[in-house]
């Protein structure tokens, strides 16, 4: 028996399939295009996503003679697809970045304070979110609202056109701005204030809950056995923190990809409110606990900007050698730490500050300064950044005690020590790097029996290969030079606007 995993961006879909005991034996990847049909304006194809998911499922599934026990779905938050009955959507879908629905959101906030919804979802109401975009359609495509049958969620929209079955999971219903995070349940407040039908909204169950099976009709074209069961997945960072087997509270898992993300667990909900004010969600994760994330856009971004702006030599090398280029640059890297302060806002600022016109800063240079000081410089400004995140989130109750890290930029022993080291918090490298597939197989393999609980699954399924300990003297240098990097964004704030 196996378990398949589908890995859902807004870029392309991925599906995997491992063995029981979380062994990948089969993979296939299908990227597709995002749209821009004028400024502002960000949107995603729902019926070549759904193409795609069918061909990357067939195709990992080819290879594979074993039956599939059940499936489940990471998704991208935050977008949704208006379908009708027959699970057809009827328009393409508003991405996150998209501008439309900015009136909608003002509308909003005048039948329901934001006080409120961050009482009730955990969230800071943002155009971003799923309901202003929802009113947006009502008012602007009305002939679409009026024949909207559902309105689904990536993960969600794909359970449907799998198998007909209406189903959401909490963590991935949180991210539409209408989900209440202590009912577990869509609130009536806030979809009456936004004047948005409850029945067009699908079931909520917790994550890794049975739903359905797949139709018989779409197992055939797929050449999958009708019997495999469809179980609710995540929102894509929910799955990541499962993978890396983030489940006691104080857990922290560390997503080290293009985006720099902190996802930490807690159970302490009475400064939910306030959480939200500075931008940390409230997100249900397991049982009686939560999650948040505070991400930063440029993580591994800076490091292909300094590939990109200085290391041409070393591209040209890594493609002559077969290495990577990353690898060259890991020779010649600072060995200790600078005196230099990066501001990783090159594509503006992320959370807390949601600022998107701050732009990057490197303070210090001097005559005897190489590139192997900068490089490491952008690895401890995106440390600096995570610390303010790390800080904020302590005020609200949200203690980190461990990170987890995983993704790419993880393979690279010093930036973990450098993190250890200005966040002076055991930093544990977690063995599989894409944490986000294994953790929808975890949510499928719990689902169908094969393990008795999360945290069987986890203890059986996650590793963790290298342990990074602070260095009492890096921790005292790097807590001086903080003192220093929480000026930079005021500063550089302060020039922009002169």
């Amino acid at each position: 028996m196996a378990l398949m995993g589908l890995d859902l961006g807004t870029t392309g879909v991925k599906s995997t399939i491992t063995d029981n005991e979380g062994n990948v034996i089969s993979a296939s990847y299908q990227e597709y295009q995002t749209e821009t049909p004028a400024e502002g304006e960000y949107e995603l194809d729902p019926e070549i996503v759904w193409k795609s998911a069918k061909k990357v499922m067939k195709d990992s599934k080819s290879f594979v003679n074993e039956e599939i026990l059940a499936m489940s779905v990471s998704s991208f938050g935050e977008a949704f697809v208006a379908v009708d009955k027959d699970g057809n959507p009827l328009m393409k879908t508003l991405l996150q970045t998209d501008s439309r629905g900015k009136d909608e959101l003002n509308e909003l906030l005048q039948n329901i304070s934001a006080d409120k919804i961050r009482e009730k979802t955990g969230l800071n109401p943002a155009v971003t979110f799923a309901v202003p975009k929802i009113m947006w359609i009502k008012k602007h495509r009305p002939d679409v609202y009026e024949k909207t049958h559902l309105i689904l969620l990536y993960g969600a929209y794909i359970l449907y056109r799998l198998g007909g079955v209406a189903a959401i999971d909490y963590t991935l219903a949180d991210r539409s701005l209408a989900f209440n995070v202590t009912t577990n349940d869509w609130d009536d407040d806030i979809l009456t204030a936004a004047q948005i039908d409850k029945s067009k909204m699908p079931n909520t169950y917790r994550l890794g809950t049975i739903v359905g099976k797949i139709k018989p009709q779409l197992a055939d074209e797929l050449g999958i056995n009708n019997s495999m069961k469809l179980v609710t997945g995540a929102h894509d960072q929910i799955c990541v923190s499962i993978g890396a087997g983030a489940i006691d509270e104080g857990d922290c898992t560390n997503g080290m990809g293009s985006v720099d993300n902190l996802s930490p667990i807690f159970k302490d909900t009475s400064k939910l409110k306030q959480n939200a004010e500075k931008n940390y969600p409230t997100i249900p994760y397991m049982d009686d606990t939560y999650t948040t994330v505070s991400y930063i856009y440029d993580g591994g971004t800076s490091l292909k900007w300094f590939r990109d702006a200085f290391g041409g030599e070393e591209v040209s090398a890594a493609n002559l050698s077969g290495v990577s280029v990353y690898d060259i640059f890991n020779k010649y890297i600072a060995k200790k730490p600078t005196n230099l302060l990066v501001l990783p806002h090159f594509s503006g600022a992320a959370v807390p500050y949601f600022d998107e016109d701050s732009r990057g800063m490197i303070m210090g240079i001097s005559g005897v300064t190489r590139k192997g000081d900068i490089y490491r410089a952008l690895m401890e400004g995106v440390a600096y950044e995570q610390r303010i995140n790390m800080e904020n989130m302590a005020y609200g109750n949200i203690k980190i005690n461990k990170l987890l890290a995983t993704g790419g930029g993880s393979r690279s022993d010093t930036w973990l020590q450098i993190k250890a080291d200005i966040l002076n918090t055991e930093v544990h490298r977690i063995h599989m790097k894409e944490s986000g597939t294994l953790g929808v197989i975890i949510m499928a393999g719990v689902a169908v029996g094969l393990f008795d609980s999360f945290e069987t699954a986890m203890k059986k399924l996650v590793t963790t290969d290298k342990v990074f300990k602070p260095i009492p003297e890096n921790v005292k240098f790097y807590n001086d030079q903080f003192r220093k990097y929480i000026e930079l964004y005021k500063f550089e704030n302060k020039l922009r606007n002169l």
